[in-house]
């Protein structure tokens, strides 16, 4: 500095024109900090809203996952609700169908029952108008008879075809062997013919073979 003021013919001029060079590199540096400050301070608010955008991001996922997680437990409810409405649904109609196999079994019975009692009704109306007169009378002798009263878990009538019957014979009906307790009468209503009354157990008089 010496040196150059010393070989300058103004050193005062010379310091001024240092001085404006040295305050010229100064603003220089300060106007390129400034700058250097601003892009901080600009970098700064970016990576702020950054910072929010991705908490708000951030929020928005987690309120959005747990809307989708009761979205889906109240989709599992309604699901286990309905499988369990199928299931119960599934056992009344089972349950139904029984009912249905037992009142179509029932029915089937009652019809049964009905065409029985109408054919009976029928077999009663023909033998009302069969003739009651003198030439409908019986003979002097006892006739062989025709009908049976078979012994067994519920009685039954059934017809016998033979000459003639008495009390000790043996006959056989569906062929099981059957013994005549008694002759008498028909238990039906307006019917002529004898009937033999049958028990189980050996034959204790003469045999007479028959069927049903």
């Amino acid at each position: 500095m010496r040196r150059i003021l010393a070989s300058d013919p103004d050193p005062a001029a010379r310091i001024d024109e240092l001085l404006g060079e040295r305050r010229k590199e100064i603003e220089e540096q300060a106007a390129r900090l400034r700058e250097a400050v601003r892009d901080l301070e600009r970098r700064e608010q970016i990576l702020r809203d950054s910072r929010a955008s991705l908490e708000r991001l951030l929020r928005l996922g987690t309120s959005d996952l747990d809307s989708r997680e009761a979205e889906l437990v109240r989709l599992v409810r309604e699901i286990t609700e309905r499988e369990e409405r199928v299931r119960a649904d599934e056992a009344e109609i089972a349950r139904r169908r029984e009912e249905l196999g037992a009142v179509e079994l029932k029915r089937a019975a009652v019809e049964r029952r009905e065409r029985a009692v109408a054919e009976r009704e029928e077999e009663l109306a023909r033998e009302a108008e069969a003739p009651v007169g003198p030439e409908a009378a019986l003979p002097a002798h006892e006739p062989s008879p025709l009908l049976a009263l078979v012994p067994g878990r519920d009685y039954r009538l059934c017809e016998l075809e033979l000459d003639a019957v008495e009390a000790g014979d043996a006959v056989l009906v569906d062929d099981e062997e059957f013994v005549v307790a008694r002759t008498g009468p028909s238990p039906l209503p307006g019917d002529a013919r004898r009937c033999a009354y049958l028990v189980r157990g050996p034959r204790v008089g003469g045999s007479s073979d028959g069927s049903s």
